[in-house]
């Protein structure tokens, strides 16, 4: 195993109290997490590049500053997460409720998000290239409702 793997799963161990500790013995080993409960789990400044999350419960889980570039997040539960200063980079967020999510400064750059739901997520900050409205691959369809956009609050799905 990776030497940034070791000390990503030890990192993660200590600091995911509230998370479900079978889920947290599949991720540690496997590196993968599919449909598991990281629900509250503090993985402030984790580095989770390219990890196999989809379906996962994040909700309410402290992902700020975390490193989620190429992370497979379709269909996870993210509300009410924070991603602050997170790194989404082509992250694959197909389906993922991001409602309540603080995602202020992250990096969405390249990020599929169709049929997201970002109703109440704020956006302050977050770099969006590649991951804009005009680009109907990456934002097609997704749910914005009192959504703060880098630009303004977007109620288009009100």
């Amino acid at each position: 195993m990776k030497m940034k793997g070791l000390l990503l799963i030890v990192a993660f161990c200590v600091s995911a109290q509230a998370a479900d500790e079978m889920s947290l013995m599949k991720f540690k080993a496997t590196n993968a997490c599919q449909g598991c409960d990281l629900s509250g789990a503090n993985l402030n400044k984790a580095n989770l590049e390219g990890a196999n999350l989809k379906g996962a419960d994040l909700a309410n889980a402290n992902l700020a500053n975390a490193n989620l570039t190429d992370a497979d997040l379709k269909g996870a539960d993210l509300s009410n997460a924070n991603l602050q200063d997170a790194d989404l980079k082509h992250a694959r967020l197909y389906t993922v409720n991001l409602e309540g999510a603080n995602l202020q400064d992250a990096n969405l750059e390249g990020a599929i998000l169709k049929f997201a739901i970002l109703k109440g997520a704020d956006l302050k900050g977050a770099d969006l290239e590649g991951a804009n409205l005009k680009n109907v691959k990456y934002l097609d369809k997704a749910k914005l409702c009192k959504t703060i956009m880098p630009w303004g609050e977007d109620n288009s799905g009100c």
